[in-house]
């Protein structure tokens, strides 16, 4: 099978497109001919070395979609032929969606409608799940939001999300005015460009006068201490993204003013979700809205296998909307 695999890290142009054995499987597990799979910004870290450890050579891709190959001894909710989606992330040893064969876990996998499409299952995999609990765990409704990255894979479905579970006014802001139709189609109050002078003011006067209750931050560096400086009293500042843990900073006197204000930063991962109940339960909810056009999936990009080092650069440019995905197979 080919496999996109880096035996170093570096830069996107690491990446070696090699014939592989097919992986074999163990008896829970499946064997999947991948259609698609996610691209996702921690990849990019992962490749870099800047995320959490991992061991060389590695093929890299933790979320994709495609038909079942072959089965495991102790599988039997499987059969070849079926239309599913494995998300590997429930597995944290687990990698290998770059590739014409990735090996997915029977308790994680979820059967697709016959309605969905192996893109629209990628696209609401990791990031779709991120969404979810994030707006399951803090309550929106009633609540003035702010979500920067709005256009993003996780931002995308958080406005929609939000939107859904009554959220008074939801704010998305962007890297670019270019992204504003995204975001305002999607569902958002309004849109911002983060990029501008003065952008939180006008963020203000769309929250009237006010400043957001709960703040989903997914762009980091400057744009931290800006939300932080406009976060309502008893507001929350909820962190998720690798690029924000990189670039927060919290010193004696912003520790003041969050006791004063009685406001709070939380931490999410989706790693504290990835049982095999939350991972199925999650993404059956994820899948039967998209289904029913309750919401939507953005794809902001498709890259044959052969230009995995491209669809990195793209994420790492930041001028990306949705989701990126390899499209290995045919949907």
């Amino acid at each position: 099978m080919k496999a996109a695999r880096i035996d170093r890290f570096g830069g996107p142009e690491i990446f070696n497109v090699i014939d592989l054995p097919t992986p074999e499987v163990g008896p829970r597990q499946i064997l999947v001919r991948v259609a698609a799979c996610g691209v996702n910004f921690a990849e990019t870290k992962l490749r870099q070395n800047k995320f959490y450890p991992i061991s060389l050579p590695i093929v890299l891709g933790s979320e994709v979609a495609g038909t079942v190959e072959a089965v495991g001894s102790e599988v039997n909710e499987f059969g070849i032929g079926d239309r599913v989606a494995a998300p590997m992330f429930a597995d944290a040893s687990r990698s290998g969606g770059y590739a014409e064969l990735a090996v997915g876990h029977a308790d994680t996998a979820v059967r697709l409608p016959d309605n969905l499409s192996f893109d629209d299952a990628v696209a609401a995999m990791a990031q779709g799940l991120t969404a979810l609990y994030m707006v399951k765990t803090n309550d929106v409704a009633g609540k003035r939001v702010l979500i920067t990255s709005a256009a993003g894979g996780v931002g995308s479905w958080l406005i929609q999300l939000c939107r859904q579970a009554g959220a008074k006014t939801i704010v998305g802001a962007v890297s670019s005015d270019a992204k504003f139709q995204t975001v305002l189609d999607l569902g958002a109050s309004a849109a911002i460009n983060y990029g501008i002078q003065g952008w939180t003011d006008a963020a203000r006067e769309h929250f009237d006068g006010h400043g957001p209750d709960i703040i989903f931050e997914g762009a980091g560096g400057a744009v931290i201490p800006q939300c932080l400086e406009m976060l309502e009293n008893f507001g929350k500042f909820i962190l998720y993204s690798s690029r924000t843990i990189d670039d927060l900073s919290i010193g004696s006197a912003e520790a003041m003013g969050l006791n004063f204000k009685n406001q709070s930063i939380v931490g999410f991962s989706l790693a504290g979700f990835s049982s095999p109940r939350h991972v199925r339960d999650g993404l059956s909810e994820l899948y039967e809205l998209v289904a029913q056009g309750s919401v939507r999936t953005i794809i902001g990009g498709r890259y044959p296998l052969d230009r995995i080092a491209d669809a990195h650069r793209a994420l790492e440019s930041r001028e990306t909307i949705g989701k990126i995905l390899l499209t290995i197979g045919q949907n």
